[in-house]
């Protein structure tokens, strides 16, 4: 199945890449095979758009969560005194 024509907006709005929602839309088509028996009609195509966008969220969540993540060096620069800090 083609990807849908909403692709580049949704990964625009989700903030992430084209290759991710491109992927994303693979899985979406993949799940909504197996939920709907088959690779056509309304049902498939309603299944697998909504499991895209639900996708689409999912790894828009999971890089703002790994973006709110410190540096792995960042946790040991908070231990130490501040004089330490500064003495370079």
């Amino acid at each position: 199945m083609l990807a849908p024509k909403i692709l580049p907006w949704v990964a625009r709005k989700a903030g992430i890449s084209e290759c991710d929602a491109l992927d994303a839309w693979q899985h979406a088509v993949a799940e909504a095979a197996v939920a709907a028996g088959a690779r056509s009609g309304a049902s498939f195509d309603g299944l697998a758009l909504e499991r895209f966008i639900t996708l689409a969220h999912a790894r828009a969540t999971d890089r703002a969560v790994q973006a709110r993540r410190p540096a792995p060096g960042a946790s040991r620069l908070r231990q130490r005194p501040f004089a330490q800090l500064c003495a370079g």
